[in-house]
């Protein structure tokens, strides 16, 4: 779901005093993670002036092997989504941020890397094959072919249908964690899974009450064996705008009543659109929280906080996974 808001577009720069200049990936930036120290159990702005900028960034997925990233960067207004990718060098430094091929002429959001790195999955409004209009939202996926994707195709019902399909999130068995509003749901959008059939998905079957709920549920994260959801959903007792619940599958294939993580995780503002890391050490995830600290006192302080992350509009932030700890000890 594109559960951002309403707010302004603003252009993504670097401030260097009082002139501001396009963000560009440093040569010393090296290693895992674009270079970046690792965070503990508070959140953390990850890769700020790269990744986390003035623009509108979320949806984060990382190849099996860390040295690809791709992350959305939103148009409010529009509602365009960009996806764009980062990739190590073999020396170990980072790339330029580039709009890979296959998201070039069409709006795409919530890139999604299968566990095995196969397949690239994404939602996005191109037309359908033997079609000429951009429609509602269906997901996509593309092969891996060499060091690139392959072309897109649509995902065939009972995964795509009439309305809107998103944030697809695929475990180790193929089992297709997906958003929709549709008849069967619970109220507005929900989650939902299909398990994987010989020609394909079988029927897309709710969560049910325990994970969803009459209100919003959005942007699922589904642990690659299937243990435990992370998802966003707008409901009574969150701490504002939207925040982070998990819930973990039990012996009889159902869910744990889904619980909202605490602060620092989630914040007063929307927190959504959470990933995993590969090694299962990170959990990512976006956030409309601002930086803080004094107002501006001058034109110059006003620009840099507009034009840099923190601003209100969305940053990719990370954590140790291990804050999922309280709810995983749970029986």
């Amino acid at each position: 779901m594109r559960h951002d808001g309403i707010a302004a577009v603003v252009i993504a720069v670097v401030v260097a005093g009082a002139t501001p200049c396009m963000a560009r990936v440093d040569a010393a930036r090296r290693g895992p993670w674009l270079g970046e120290t690792p965070p503990g159990a508070t959140p953390k702005l990850f890769a700020a002036g790269i990744v986390s900028t003035g623009m509108y960034e979320r949806d984060t997925a990382w190849t099996p092997d860390g040295t690809e990233l791709y992350w959305t960067v939103l148009a409010q207004v529009s509602q365009r989504g960009t996806i764009v990718e980062t990739r190590m060098n073999s020396d170990g430094s980072w790339g330029e941020p580039f709009i890979p091929a296959i998201f070039r002429g069409s709006s795409n959001i919530e890139p999604f890397v299968t566990p095995d790195g196969r397949w690239l999955w994404f939602a996005s409004n191109r037309p359908l094959p033997g079609e000429s209009a951009t429609g509602d939202w269906n997901l996509w996926r593309a092969p891996r072919e060499g060091d690139h994707w392959g072309t897109p195709a649509a995902l065939p019902a009972p995964i795509n249908l009439d309305g809107d399909e998103y944030y697809p999130s695929v475990t180790r068995d193929g089992t297709v964690y997906f958003t929709a509003e549709r008849e069967g749901g619970l109220g507005a959008e929900d989650i939902w899974r299909s398990h994987p059939t010989a020609p394909g998905w079988g029927p897309a079957e709710n969560l049910g009450p325990d994970v969803n709920s009459a209100g919003p549920e959005f942007n699922a994260l589904v642990q690659p064996d299937g243990a435990w959801i992370v998802f966003g959903s707008l409901r009574k007792g969150d701490a504002g705008g939207g925040d982070l619940y998990f819930s973990h599958a039990t012996a009889d294939g159902t869910w744990s009543p889904a619980e909202v993580l605490p602060p620092p995780l989630n914040s007063p503002t929307l927190d959504f659109c959470p990933a995993l890391s590969p090694d299962g050490k990170y959990l990512f995830f976006s956030s409309r929280r601002e930086s803080g600290g004094t107002a501006p006192a001058s034109y110059d302080q006003l620009r840099a906080w507009l034009l840099g992350p923190g601003n209100g509009q969305s940053d990719i932030y990370w954590v140790e996974a291990s804050v999922l700890s309280h709810a995983l000890e749970k029986p």
